[in-house]
Formats: structure tokens, sequence, C-alpha cells
């Protein structure tokens, strides 16, 4: 279980550092993060569901690898969006 929570930590952080330089998008890119993150927070107790959200995590970090923004932008973002640390998602 820890494995699968610190490799979707890995994706988001992947997702943070693939934004290239200039753009806007990273609050919306954070909100749809955050809704995602909610999502595993509440499977991490069911494998199942965790396998789902965990899907979900990677299609949305594919979805978006083109996106253009400032990963500091997005990783602060996401801290006052839900309250995570991109760079230390599971604390």
């Amino acid at each position: 279980m820890k494995k699968t929570t610190l490799g979707l930590g890995a994706i988001a952080l992947a997702a943070s550092l693939s934004l290239t330089a200039c753009g806007d998008d990273e609050g919306e890119l954070a909100k749809e993060y955050c809704k995602i993150a909610k999502k595993l927070d509440g499977a991490k107790d069911d494998p199942s569901k965790l396998t789902e959200v965990s899907k979900e995590l990677s299609d949305w970090a594919n979805d978006n690898k083109d996106k253009k923004g400032d990963p500091d932008k997005f990783a602060d973002a996401v801290k006052d969006e839900c309250d995570i640390d991109v760079a230390n998602p599971v604390g």
C-alpha cells in the first residue's frame, strides 16, 4: 500500500515538473488534482478503489503533460487548494 501511495505521489510530482514555463493553467490543474487526491485519501483502505483512483490520477497526469505553466505555481496552488505538499504528498 505504501509503495502505491508513494507511486501516486511520484506521478503528481512528475505532473508538476512537466509543466513548461509561461502559462496560467496552474490553478485549474490544482483543482482537478485535488479532486483526485481527495478520492485517493478516501480509497486508501480499499484496494479496488485505490486501483481505480490510481488509474484516474495516472490518466490525469498523462492528459495534462503538455499543459503550460510554472511548476512552483502549481505546487503552491495544490497546497492552497487541498493542503497537500506536491513534493511530499504522503507527509
